[in-house]
């Protein structure tokens, strides 16, 4: 029930043995997955699916979200950042992005672009939303007697 659009560069033929028979749903996972591994990706369309080399599917017409893309499929999310910096957060997910795929700070409204596979992007939104907290610190009141608290800042830094 699909159309599939192939790259010309993409040749070769797939062989999967399995013990028992597998859905649609889970055939489709596992081409995507084969895909993966000779270098090419799957990019989901409104009308159709194409088969692309891996280094080029991020240039794709690849969907803005992962709600319908999974596994081994090339998809773009925005994140919005409330406590963190965008751009600070860049080298720290750079390395847990494949290789051929992207991340950029928009440091005017504080988002990251990330364009990878629907399963990294999941994973990558549970990171982004455990460093993206609010500072939890412990704080110290005390109360001054004989000072002035703007006196002392210089003194505590």
């Amino acid at each position: 029930g699909n159309t599939f659009i192939i790259d010309p560069r993409v040749k070769g033929t797939i062989n999967l043995v399995l013990e028992k028979p597998v859905g649609k749903v889970q055939a489709f996972e596992m081409l995507g997955s084969v895909l993966r591994l000779q270098g090419f990706a799957i990019v989901r369309t409104p009308g159709y699916i194409k088969v692309v080399p891996e280094a080029e599917a991020k240039l794709q017409a690849a969907p803005v979200q992962t709600g319908q893309v999974r596994g081994d499929q090339v998809a773009t999310q925005i994140f919005r950042l409330n406590h963190e910096s965008a751009a600070g957060l860049v080298a720290v997910l750079r390395p847990l992005i494949s290789p051929n795929n992207t991340i950029n700070a928009d440091t005017t409204n504080n988002t990251l672009i990330i364009t990878d596979y629907a399963d990294n992007l999941r994973r990558l939104a549970r990171i982004i939303a455990s460093l993206d907290a609010p500072a939890v610190a412990e704080m110290d009141v005390v109360k001054l007697e004989h000072a002035i608290a703007i006196d002392l800042t210089v003194t505590v830094k």
